[in-house]
């Protein structure tokens, strides 16, 4: 008989050596959870570590950094049988449950689990596709240049950011817009497509895995759309990340919103995986 047991701790170097060969064997598909634990060894917050074992034997891990979501990665498992003892274990610890994200077949399992043991109702916040980038198909040259983020650019960031919120149904508020600007201006990760004198569009690197950067924060004001500037800042950043000797890029992208699905797709992203979004 199989032995099912659920453990969470915050020991994150531990925890990354027990659980990182799982999540490499997809590394592009678990670019959020392998970017969180890297950035978690730089830079220890509140988070819980998560982990399945079968008969002693690790086989699924999961993790949540408050305030955000239960992140639940794509690791092949043989039957979701997991899945209710790890419901069972945050319910009986007390362990809030805002929302979970991962592939269809395991957040699903996880809502429904979770519904059932809390009495919330499950709702679907996005369906969402994980793209992978190994060479930059599009052709050069490409409209604007691309230029790193400066200190003198945190106010024009944070409200760029606080548009792309609302426009990805993930809005943030001032406060968090001001701190993310000032996070990525920091770690010079932000980056803006300029034409003359003006900043038409961003994007910026993001979560770094062993091989793979993620980008995100992709974002162009209404007036400069239509125009090739996200492809032109999106190849121009996937491109400089290959350069620096990155073997790959990953973003997620949102099902709904086939322009920016077809514009990845132009540049030589291609779909590695997907994911939903489950709100309670």
């Amino acid at each position: 008989m199989v032995k099912v047991k659920v453990f969470i701790n915050q020991a994150v170097d531990s925890y990354a050596k027990r659980v990182e060969p799982l999540l490499l064997q997809k590394e592009a598909c678990n670019n959020l959870m392998l970017g969180i634990m890297n950035r978690l060894k730089e830079n220890k917050t509140d988070c819980f570590l998560g982990w399945v074992e079968a008969n002693g034997e690790i086989i699924y891990a999961f993790l949540r950094t408050p305030p955000h979501n239960w992140i639940l990665p794509d690791i092949e498992v043989n039957s979701l049988d997991f899945i209710p003892v790890i419901t069972n274990y945050l319910y009986q610890h007390g362990y809030e449950v805002p929302g979970v994200l991962g592939p269809i077949k395991y957040a699903k399992a996880f809502a429904q689990q979770w519904e059932e043991k809390s009495g919330k109702t499950a709702s679907v916040h996005m369906n969402e596709l994980i793209y992978q980038l190994d060479r930059v198909q599009i052709e050069y040259p490409l409209p604007g240049q691309l230029i790193q983020a400066e200190l003198a650019d945190h106010a024009l960031l944070a409200k760029w950011l606080l548009l792309f919120g609302e426009e990805a149904n993930a809005p943030i508020d001032e406060s968090r817009a001001s701190s993310l600007a000032a996070e990525f201006l920091h770690k010079q990760t932000a980056y803006f497509l300029q034409i003359g004198e003006n900043k038409v569009s961003m994007a910026n690197k993001s979560r770094e895995t062993k091989h793979g950067a993620t980008i995100n924060a992709v974002y162009t004001p209404d007036k400069y759309k239509k125009k090739g500037y996200a492809t032109s800042v999106v190849s121009q950043l996937s491109q400089k990340l290959l350069n620096d000797g990155y073997q790959f890029c990953s973003l997620y992208t949102d099902l709904s919103n086939p322009t920016a699905n077809n514009i990845y797709k132009k540049i030589g992203y291609y779909k590695i995986g997907s994911a939903i979004v489950y709100l309670f």
